[in-house]
């Protein structure tokens, strides 16, 4: 059986390989999401009691960075449920395009003040 710290080490060498997505900086990253989950696990000593739990862990970040089931399962098409592509969706879905919805959300006499 491994050790703590053997797979632990494992899982953090792992998320070295997923891609940072620039779009979603401060707290929104996946990558970001996944590496506090980690280190907080490991602080709290979780890695010690279910050793099974986080083999099964590294496995299944093993696929989605590999890309397992897209290439198992090639798309026809280029877009998304919504019948945006990839990059409009990343678009859509950035920390820019969050804080113009932010603004939009302010009343309209919370506009007028700001605009002071």
């Amino acid at each position: 059986m491994a050790s703590s710290a053997g797979i632990y080490k494992r899982i953090l060498s792992l998320l070295e390989k997923w891609p940072v997505d620039q779009s979603k900086a401060g707290g929104r990253d996946f990558n970001e999401y996944l590496t506090n989950f980690v280190n907080t696990a490991y602080k709290e000593n979780k890695f010690e009691t279910n050793h099974k739990y986080w083999d099964n862990q590294y496995l299944a970040l093993q696929k989605l960075i590999n890309n397992n089931h897209k290439n198992k399962y090639r798309r026809s098409l280029n877009t998304s449920a919504t019948g945006l592509s990839a990059e409009e969706c990343n678009l859509v879905l950035s920390n820019k395009s969050l804080e113009e919805l932010n603004v939009q959300k302010k009343s309209f006499f919370q506009s007028l003040i700001s605009l002071k």
